[in-house]
């Protein structure tokens, strides 16, 4: 097994270690502080889980997220935020005309002429010259500039344009049009419990025992070409370990120096003010900035906000961010927000100052050539490898710091040329050629534990001899995970932490089972019941074709013998519409290949999933599985009826059917991605389809009671951004397609 050493236990370092020890390969942790997480750690303080300053989780990586999700649960917030400047709180992303109609008009014109005369010659050379070249000085002056400023303690000019073009950001009336970005996003997830340092918890539970806490590195020895090994102090005595790899994911400049490096690069310290407030909540608000110059703090973030589950009713917790050399951080942060008017002093019961020295790196001008001078520096070391804010000397959140450290350790474990084998089955997750094929079960749940249980009592009566069982508790409020924990201790249970969209619930009970090497995925509704040899009879069947994607069931009424809800949808000309099923009984008896599978319960197989990716999360909980049989069958794979499979669904439980205005709504914003989506030519089919459902539902059927919430439902379709599609999941190794 390679001897491979990871330095700091932040998040970029504990996932390379959790994606080592996934595939068989254990490495040894260094964190020289007493608790892992780095800068997205958090502690308890007055009963309140404390982050290091303001953290939130948006991604738009989906597989990220999956896994993500899967480590943790969380609650997925709309983004509530506000910038405080001239002494008023306006919206953020910071809209040029709110703020021209809240200044002055001497102002307010001195804006507008500053944009109409800005200086488009000037050349994109520094952070000022972007700004004022596209916005003109007087906003530069009045917006940009001091925060900026303050942030890094420089002169603008002084600031690499990058920074302007990762951060620079305005209000436009195009935004809900278009895809959120790290920049402009509306929403984000955030644990439920346990603050943003939960998923860095989450992490180093599952690799505690490689993690050595309190351990400080000495020193690497090194030859011309390759770190050889690794010095460091631990529990009052020092170590010499020899490495083949190591991953460095502290400061660029620490691992230069111990590698005989002077790099010019610079941190900027952040010290994070926290004040316990006598007052259930401040603000409803998620995060607070502050930009008009003589301002102590950068940013202001109330915790309760973000998570109130366990916390103290009757008090709160702020925490502000400070780059600023100041004498009394606490006292200038209590003096700002007092006449912001968001406290009064006699409210602060208790202070605590945290400080971090490099919690920024500084992008000055000309530090992109010094990178690259580091980076030439460092890169003849063959077995060194950089991961991270700080290593790679780049403003990351954890969500990249997550992905950089997949990256890193798929092209270490390539670069060996096979993967190390510790153990049998961390050779190959899934299930030999010889045996039965692993099946998990992926069940999604929300309320309604009466069927919850039903589905689980017919499903563990299967007569399959290799079924596992996942449960996605899509944030059940009448107890459903616990209950379903006490009944079935067989099985495994993740939690949502709040009620996810269908298809994105599933996704990360799919991605879990994945990870594990299943070689089916079993996706039921939980208001479902299985025949004994369903799994068998669909398993057998996906043997038989090399080819196959999906098995689709006899899909038959809840409480009946033989009555046909679906046996796959098939697509209809004139009128244009997806049916649902065929109710030929003489059809029913024949195995054939469909076009659309209902999703209520298939088996699917993983090259679907390594093929065309998983459930498009766009979808809130109709028309996605339509979405998914569409491209699966894009992409050459077949999907086929199984007559002599049966299961029984009890018709649409949660979301209350066609009497609910929610399901109208979501119906609507359902067949217009769908459409966008699929559409030949879109700009008939669309419009073709549409007309169609308005005039069968409204017309023929006089849902008149539901048109509004149908029209409402048009406008999120069309107002939604489609965003990129799902990415195929790589192969695990040994599994072939």
């Amino acid at each position: 097994m390679p001897r491979v050493a990871i330095l700091g236990a932040g998040i970029a370092g504990l996932t390379c270690g959790w994606l080592l020890k996934k595939r068989g390969v254990e490495p040894v942790v260094l964190e020289r502080q007493p608790s892992p997480g780095g800068l997205a750690r958090s502690f308890e303080w007055h009963g309140f889980p404390c982050d290091f300053a303001a953290h939130r989780l948006f991604t738009s990586d989906e597989t990220v997220l999956q896994q993500l999700l899967q480590l943790v649960p969380m609650g997925r917030h709309v983004r509530r935020s506000r910038v405080f400047l001239r002494n008023r709180w306006l919206r953020d992303p910071l809209d040029a005309f709110e703020l021209g109609l809240h200044l002055p008009p001497v102002d307010s014109l001195q804006l507008l002429l500053s944009y109409v005369l800005r200086p488009r010659h000037l050349k994109d050379e520094s952070f000022e010259h972007f700004c004022i070249k596209r916005y003109g000085r007087k906003l530069y002056e009045l917006f940009f500039r001091p925060y900026t400023e303050r942030l890094f303690g420089i002169p603008g000019r002084e600031i690499s344009v990058l920074w302007a073009q990762q951060k620079v950001r305005l209000a436009n009336p195009l935004d809900s049009l278009r895809e959120n970005t790290k920049t402009k996003f509306n929403y984000f997830y955030y644990p439920r419990r346990g603050g943003y340092g939960a998923i860095a918890g989450s992490l180093y539970r599952e690799i505690e025992d490689l993690v050595k806490l309190e351990a400080t590195v000495l020193g690497l020895a090194h030859n011309d070409e390759r770190i050889t090994g690794i010095r460091y102090a631990y529990r009052g005595d020092e170590y010499d370990q020899p490495v083949d790899e190591v991953i460095s994911t502290l400061p660029l400049t620490i691992t230069g120096r111990m590698l005989g490096e002077t790099l010019s690069l610079r941190y900027r310290k952040v010290e994070a003010v926290y004040l316990w407030i006598n007052r259930p909540q401040v603000t409803d608000f998620h995060w607070l900035y502050f930009v008009d110059q003589g301002i102590a703090l950068n940013r202001l973030v109330e915790f309760k906000n973000m998570s109130a589950e366990g916390v103290p009713p009757d008090t709160s917790v702020l925490c502000a961010e400070v780059t600023r050399e100041l004498a009394d951080p606490v006292e200038s942060v209590i003096d700002d927000i007092t006449k912001a008017g968001l406290v009064r002093r006699d409210e602060v019961l208790d202070t605590m100052v945290v400080r971090e020295e490099f919690a920024y790196p500084v992008y000055d001008q000309g530090y992109e050539n010094t990178l690259q001078a580091a980076q030439k520096a460092l890169g003849h070391f063959q077995n060194l490898h950089l991961v991270g804010r700080a290593a790679e000397f780049k403003h990351r959140e954890v969500d990249d710091n997550f992905a950089a450290a997949s990256f890193t350790v798929d092209q270490m474990i390539q670069g060996w040329g096979k993967m190390p084998i510790a153990r049998k089955e961390a050779q190959i997750p899934g299930s030999s050629a010889s045996g039965p094929k692993r099946v998990c079960a992926v069940i999604l749940a929300h309320d309604n534990y009466a069927d919850t249980r039903e589905c689980l009592e017919s499903l563990l009566a299967s007569r399959y001899s290799k079924l596992e069982v996942i449960l996605v508790d899509n944030g059940s409020s009448d107890g459903t995970a616990q209950m379903a924990g006490g009944e079935f201790p067989g099985i495994r249970i993740i939690e949502t932490g709040s009620n996810m969209n269908v298809p994105a619930g599933y996704n990360i009970g799919f991605r879990k089972a994945l990870d594990e090497g299943a070689d089916y995925i079993l996706m039921l509704n939980n208001d479902t019941t299985l025949a004994p040899d369903m799994v068998d009879q669909l398993v057998a069947a996906g043997e038989e074709d090399p080819k196959v994607g999906i098995l689709m069931p006899r899909v038959l009424v809840y409480g009946s013998q033989n009555r046909i809800w679906s046996i796959g949808g098939r697509y209809r000309l004139f009128p244009p519409s997806i049916l649902l099923t065929e109710k030929d009984e003489a059809l029913a008896e024949v195995p054939r290949l469909i076009e659309y599978a209902p999703s209520c319960g298939l088996l699917i197989h993983r090259r679907a999933f390594e093929t065309v990716g998983l459930f498009d999360p766009g979808y809130l909980f109709w028309y996605d599985d339509w979405d998914f049989s569409e491209r699966v069958r894009a992409h050459g794979l077949r999907m086929r009826y199984v007559p002599d499979a049966r299961m029984w669904h009890k018709v649409s439980r949660t979301t209350k059917g066609p009497k609910s205005p929610f399901f109208w709504q979501t119906y609507a914003a359902s067949a217009v991605r769908f459409y966008r989506r699929h559409g030949r030519p879109v700009w008939i089919s669309l419009p073709v389809h549409l007309g169609y459902l308005m005039l069968r539902e409204f017309v023929w059927k006089g849902n008149w009671a539901f048109w509004r919430s149908f029209r409402q439902g048009l406008r999120d379709g069309f107002a939604t951004p489609l965003g990129s599609l799902p990415e195929p999941l790589p192969p695990e190794r040994g599994q072939t397609r």
